[in-house]
């Protein structure tokens, strides 16, 4: 084995074991996994103003409103929220959505907060709980690639060493 391929090896190993412990970590010290609890988010309602459909999720805003809203495609029903939001003329939209945290994309000055439950008029366009369930189960394979990297750093330094 060459020196080159020696140390690509070890410098591969140490990478997995690091990203291992690192997502280890974030994993046993996320709160709900992540997702927020329901008394931890804010209530907004209004009518809607202009709705962006993006590969990532749903942007959208209520007229004469400071805030921006995403609705992550993390959250499942993409297509649904989009329509309703695009549909909801003379109808208000009621939300729930993390007021404290937001997110700026480095084209725009706007910051973006996330929803997890949207209300057109009377009709639930997605729950809470809906939301929680399909974020929830998004992370289902953290466990997985936990164990990919926690296990596969060891064994090529191990056959590196061989």
């Amino acid at each position: 084995m060459s020196k080159f391929t020696y140390y690509r090896n070890l410098i591969l190993a140490i990478v997995c074991l690091f990203l291992g412990v690192s997502i280890g970590y974030v994993q046993l010290t996320q709160v709900n996994g992540g997702f927020p609890y329901k008394e931890d988010l804010a209530k907004r309602e209004g009518f809607v103003d202009w709705v962006q459909e993006y590969e990532y999720g749903v942007r959208f805003a209520f007229v004469d409103d400071e805030y921006n809203f995403n609705y992550p495609s993390k959250s499942d029903g993409q297509g649904i929220v989009y329509d309703s939001l695009l549909n909801s003329k003379a109808q208000r939209v009621e939300v729930l959505f993390e007021p404290r945290e937001g997110t700026k994309p480095i084209y725009t000055d706007k910051e973006f907060h996330d929803v997890f439950d949207i209300k057109v008029g009377d009709n639930v366009v997605r729950s809470y709980a809906e939301t929680e369930k399909a974020w929830k189960s998004d992370n289902l394979l953290m466990p997985f690639i936990l164990a990919l990297f926690l296990i596969g750093g060891p064994y090529i330094w191990w056959k590196t060493k061989k």
